[in-house]
């Protein structure tokens, strides 16, 4: 299974230029069951590397060279007011 949240940097700027998610097949079905679980209600869920003590992201980039591995993924659903 692949599932990465990476960063690639403007070092231009000094900020974040893009954030890239990857996965495959089972990565893609992995963040689907975890989204489906905020339906309809205010939660949260966290998406972390093994490094960090979870389990749910790998931890080998995919994006190429210039991005960063993002080890925690913090999932929001806010309520509509």
């Amino acid at each position: 299974m692949i599932l990465t949240v990476e960063v690639e940097p403007d070092g231009d700027r000094n900020t974040i230029a893009e954030v890239a998610i990857c996965f495959d097949d089972e990565g893609l079905d992995l963040l689907l069951r975890k989204l489906e679980r905020l339906r309809g209600k205010k939660d949260h869920l966290h998406l972390m590397t093994s490094s960090w003590s979870g389990e749910d992201l790998t931890e080998e980039k995919q994006g190429g060279s210039n991005y960063e591995l993002v080890n925690h993924l913090r999932l929001v659903k806010l309520m509509q007011p």
